[in-house]
């Protein structure tokens, strides 16, 4: 059985949120909600304390030179709010996500999404940036036990 490690629920949301702005994507990117929090009932209980409760700013650079910012909220690891946003709206992120559409796709058409999601991560090709003291210490913890099941081979 395959365990979804805390950073997951990060990376799952960077995967399903972008995507051109159509009914067939949009319907979509809803059943990839639906199918991420079947699944997060597998998120380790420590994980989904430290981070199962978040707002999430995604910001993603398209390229045709736009950006696309998506604001998805988590509690107890589920998503329960996932919409577009407007840059200058002020959502109350606890956490800021950044990539670019070519990274997205990557991740979405790969065989190894989690381990690809962490790869672009070590590249810099994706960047997780928490906001405030707690959230920073929060994902330095959850980003150091990634790498260790990395290293173990977990990922």
């Amino acid at each position: 059985m395959n365990k979804i490690p805390g950073i997951f629920i990060v990376a799952i949301l960077l995967l399903i949120l972008v995507q051109p702005a159509s009914a067939d994507i949009f319907n979509d990117l809803d059943l990839k909600v639906n199918e991420y929090n079947e699944l997060s009932d597998q998120v380790p209980s420590f994980l989904n304390s430290l981070l199962g409760n978040e707002v999430i700013q995604l910001v993603i650079e398209m390229n045709d030179g736009n950006e696309t910012q998506i604001k998805a909220i988590t509690e107890d690891s589920k998503v329960t709010t996932f919409e577009k946003m407007d840059e200058e709206d002020d959502i109350g992120a606890t956490v800021l996500v950044g990539t670019n559409e070519d990274t997205v796709y990557a991740v979405l058409g790969s065989e190894e999404p989690l381990k690809t999601f962490v790869d672009a991560m070590d590249t810099g090709n994706i960047v997780v940036e928490p906001i405030g003291f707690s959230n920073t210490v929060t994902f330095t913890i959850a980003n150091v036990m990634l790498k260790v099941s990395k290293i173990l081979g977990f990922i």
